[in-house]
């Protein structure tokens, strides 16, 4: 019996390593809202029903995609403490975006996408912060700030991607961290 269910889960695999692969080109393709179960399914080979007995929706894929990426950004950084390892949370960052496939690229620097990049930046920052306490508050203009420091390694990397890239990574990295480290620590002792 153990080869039968063997073969079923390698078939599994491939299918969605298929709509996996389709949905990826597509959304390098083409705005994120004109794919269709109908043109994923014929790009992936199969049929719309193999599609629906593993997902009802492209959005569905989509999330599934972003928990993978999620799931290996969190174990990269799980032991980092957001005040006191700023500068190897940036370095991560940097260098976990720069190994990841064109797809992720896109949907991390295409701002037409952000609607489909918040969802996972917010999973992985709620991560991030449950370790720091001296962060948490229920101050909304502190609450705020936090919010746009967040925000600012992704905005450096993808200012550093649309501008092509002409720092060297390592640099950038330096770079980045010092701006980081000192806002987020001048900030947190201010009190």
């Amino acid at each position: 019996m153990k080869p039968a269910a063997h073969k079923e889960d390698l078939r599994i695999r491939r299918t969605k390593e298929s709509i996996y692969t389709a949905f990826k080109q597509m959304v390098c393709e083409m705005p994120y809202e004109k794919i269709t179960v109908k043109a994923l399914a014929d790009r992936a080979m199969i049929n719309r029903n193999t599609f629906y007995l593993h997902y009802e929706s492209t959005d569905d894929v989509l999330r599934e995609i972003q928990a993978g990426y999620m799931e290996r950004y969190i174990e990269l950084v799980k032991d980092y403490n957001y005040l006191d390892n700023q500068k190897e949370i940036v370095r991560s960052f940097f260098e976990f975006m720069e190994s990841q496939d064109e797809f992720f690229k896109k949907i991390t620097c295409d701002s037409r996408l952000d609607y489909v990049r918040e969802p996972m930046q917010r999973k992985v920052l709620a991560h991030t912060h449950s370790k720091t306490t001296r962060l948490h508050t229920k101050q909304v203009c502190i609450q705020n700030i936090v919010r746009a420091f967040n925000n600012t390694t992704l905005a450096l990397y993808r200012q550093w991607v649309q501008d092509g890239r002409k720092i060297p990574l390592k640099q950038m990295i330096e770079l980045a961290a010092t701006l980081m480290e000192g806002g987020i620590k001048a900030f947190a002792n201010r009190e």
